[in-house]
């Protein structure tokens, strides 16, 4: 698979919602905000490849068709395509914005563990 392996993300995602992740809300700060204008921007990028469709223009020969053929099928058609790969970073941006959203609230959630257990230590 060309591009972004999308199941790398789904398996951390997986460990976060375990309880295996854990992220400081500080380190994390902004970090969605992020995650929101690469999808943003990956969505503009499918957008005006949908927009492209289908190459043509390369005349009657038949190198024309060939190129033709070759060149529409970067944009879509194929596991290869421009769109295809597009969707892939869409879905792991989608993917590491949860990741990171749960990792937080498991350190948070062990950080109030933590402090009930130490305040019913303390007299």
């Amino acid at each position: 698979m060309d591009g972004i392996n999308p199941n790398e993300w789904k398996t951390l995602l997986a460990r976060a919602n375990s309880g295996e992740l854990y992220l400081d809300p500080e380190t994390g700060k902004g970090l969605d905000k992020v995650c929101d204008n690469h999808i943003e921007n990956l969505q503009d990028a499918l957008s005006s490849m949908n927009r492209m469709g289908h190459m043509t223009g390369f005349g009657n020969f038949n190198s024309s068709k060939i190129l033709e053929k070759k060149y529409s099928e970067l944009i879509t058609g194929t596991d290869q395509s421009i769109d295809v790969i597009l969707l892939q970073h869409i879905d792991a941006a989608k993917t590491a914005k949860e990741v990171v959203a749960k990792a937080i609230a498991n350190y948070v959630a062990l950080d109030e563990e933590q402090r009930a257990k130490i305040e019913k230590m303390i007299p």
